[in-house]
């Protein structure tokens, strides 16, 4: 009878405790979940590169021992770098935090410190820090996430307050452990122990005298180089205890040539047949008519340095990180000649006709060019694309008959050149300026009429022909010795400021083949390398894609050579 009365009871009881454990081991599956799932690496690159918790939080923590910080701008690549190899900079130098460096004993390798032992002029700390003897043992995971918490390391050393101190969960602390082990820890594709593969893209319709100068310069530049590595590597002992320390980076580079089809949007898909056929470590120069938006496109998602192409419609509002050019191109010419315009006093000739083809290379600086005379009061900007020359003539006549005072003119006039420049006598009779960009100056095969001379301008994003650059004489000496031509000297000065960088950058990179850290090491080097004398400075930083940054306008000399003068200073948008 007792047993029949306890039953229910008991059965609630036993049913009550069921639910709670279950509640509760649910609550702690809810804490603890994540140490039964593989850590995310994907998270952790977007920890390590972009500063965002799994959470969409920015990071926080603490830095110089007493600063709080919520900020997505802590990001470990900012001072890490993206290829986590570390940086220096004011006296302060980023140790590098590849998987194979972290998860490893600490070695002191001067091939590796080479640079910036004895190639950057820091302070006492930093001289003595680069040769200090000390050591620390292999990190493991749960000494890694102390040093990242707490500023620790395996030894029992304690960081640099430069070193920010971050408050991460252990999902966030697994999935950032997860990514350093595979950061940069072997070598990018296009690459062996013997050979470093290199092409060149070449889209259709280019000058073949353009082509065949760069071409040419690339091709003589390899060939010097691989005879003097060749000889490298045959004498692996020929400079005990310096360059020969070097021979692990040395490789003969491999160049081919990349030919596009026709049709523009084919060359996605022409891109990566090659590209699967045969992988390369970087694009070296490059050309083709138009928008290089294509090839760009293809760079960034392969993740493959493309080294200045020549072009004049580069990218310049997409994501960049792997390409880099010498300048914006007519995006830039277009820039300057919008501050140009904005700076005039003069206050007749308000009106700015925006005459462009109706194609890439007219509306791309066109768009530009409106975009600068944005917010301006004084200046009313009159749009004019054309699609043939009879359209142009026609709406000419309509924008005079419009406007009565005196008029400022910028064509763009993109495969029109040669039909424009016999217009310029009657654009001319009522524009007050005509401005056009540099490349149509250098096109033109016929002296301009005398009587429209005076009403010239062009933008000129090169150095003026009377500046004075010693390293140019270095070039011509170089390609006299390999006896090269020099027909075209802008572009082939241009094409060995590229290959000399490259080669430099690829000798500092020792055997750390990754092509984010090549790409580091060019953005603080670019100014320090040999600067042909085409542009007045090249020069680069953390991010920036763009060499060159600004451009003169110039008006023509009266003289029968036509040559020219510069009528601004140094216009940098």
């Amino acid at each position: 009878m007792a047993d029949k009365l306890l039953t229910p009871g008991i059965k609630r009881i036993g049913l009550t405790l069921i639910l709670v454990c279950l509640a509760l081991g649910g609550y702690w599956l809810s804490q603890h979940y994540h140490q039964f799932l593989a850590p995310d690496a994907m998270l952790g690159a977007q920890i390590y590169e972009r500063g965002i918790t799994g959470n969409g939080d920015a990071l926080q923590g603490i830095t110089q021992n007493d600063i709080a910080f919520n900020d997505a701008q802590f990001n470990c690549a900012q001072c890490h770098r993206r290829s986590g190899f570390g940086s220096s900079e004011g006296g302060n130098y980023v140790l590098p935090v590849t998987g194979n460096i972290l998860f490893n004993p600490r070695t002191f390798d001067r091939a590796d410190l080479f640079n910036k032992l004895f190639k950057e002029s820091q302070g006492k700390m930093f001289w003595a820090r680069m040769r200090s003897a000390y050591q620390r043992p292999a990190y493991t995971d749960a000494s890694l996430a102390a040093a990242i918490r707490d500023g620790v390391d395996p030894s029992g050393r304690k960081l640099s307050s430069l070193m920010p101190r971050y408050r991460l969960n252990d999902t966030d602390m697994a999935a950032l452990i997860a990514y350093l082990h595979q950061l940069s820890n072997h070598n990018d594709p296009g690459v062996d122990e013997r050979v470093i593969r290199l092409a060149t893209v070449v889209g259709p319709q280019v000058n073949n005298e353009d082509k065949d100068a760069m071409l040419t310069t690339i091709a003589k530049f390899v060939s010097w180089l691989n005879l003097e590595t060749a000889g490298n590597l045959a004498h692996p002992n020929f400079s005990p205890g310096y360059r020969s320390e070097f021979a692990k980076a040395f490789r003969l580079w491999q160049h081919e040539v990349w030919e596009l089809p026709a049709d523009p949007k084919q060359w996605p898909a022409e891109l990566a047949k090659r590209y699967q056929q045969q992988p390369v470590f970087a694009f070296i120069g490059g050309m083709a008519e138009g928008d290089w938006t294509p090839i760009h496109d293809f760079c960034e998602s392969k993740r493959i340095p493309c080294l200045f192409p020549f072009t004049d419609l580069p990218p310049t509002d997409k994501d960049n990180h792997y390409s880099l050019y010498f300048n914006q191109g007519l995006t830039l010419e277009a820039k300057a000649i919008g501050r140009f315009l904005r700076h005039q006093k003069t206050a007749d000739s308000r009106v700015i006709v925006n005459i462009h083809a109706d194609e890439a290379r007219g509306n791309q600086p066109a768009q530009a060019l409106t975009k600068s005379l944005e917010g301006s009061k004084q200046h009313t900007v009159v749009d004019m694309p054309f699609a043939n020359i009879e359209q142009l003539r026609q709406q000419w006549n309509e924008v005079v008959q419009q406007q009565q005072t005196p008029m400022n003119v910028v064509i763009w006039p993109g495969k029109f050149a040669t039909a424009v420049a016999a217009e310029l006598p009657l654009l001319a009779k009522q524009a007050e300026r005509l401005l056009l960009p540099a490349q149509f100056m250098d096109a033109s095969q016929n002296p301009f009429a005398p009587d429209i001379i005076g009403k010239l301008y062009f933008s000129y994003p090169y150095e003026l022909p009377s500046a004075y650059h010693p390293h140019a004489f270095r070039v011509r000496a170089w390609m006299n010795t390999q006896k090269l031509p020099i027909d075209n000297p802008r572009l082939q000065f241009n094409t060995y400021y590229a290959l000399n960088l490259l080669q430099f950058g690829l000798e500092h990179v020792v055997a750390h083949f990754s092509r984010d850290y090549l790409l580091e090491y060019i953005e603080t080097e670019a100014e320090n390398q040999l600067n042909p004398g085409t542009f007045p400075r090249l020069s680069l930083g953390p991010g920036q894609r763009f060499a060159s940054k600004g451009a003169y306008i110039v008006q023509l000399d009266s003289d029968p050579n036509q040559q020219f003068h510069a009528v601004s200073d140094w216009i940098t948008p």
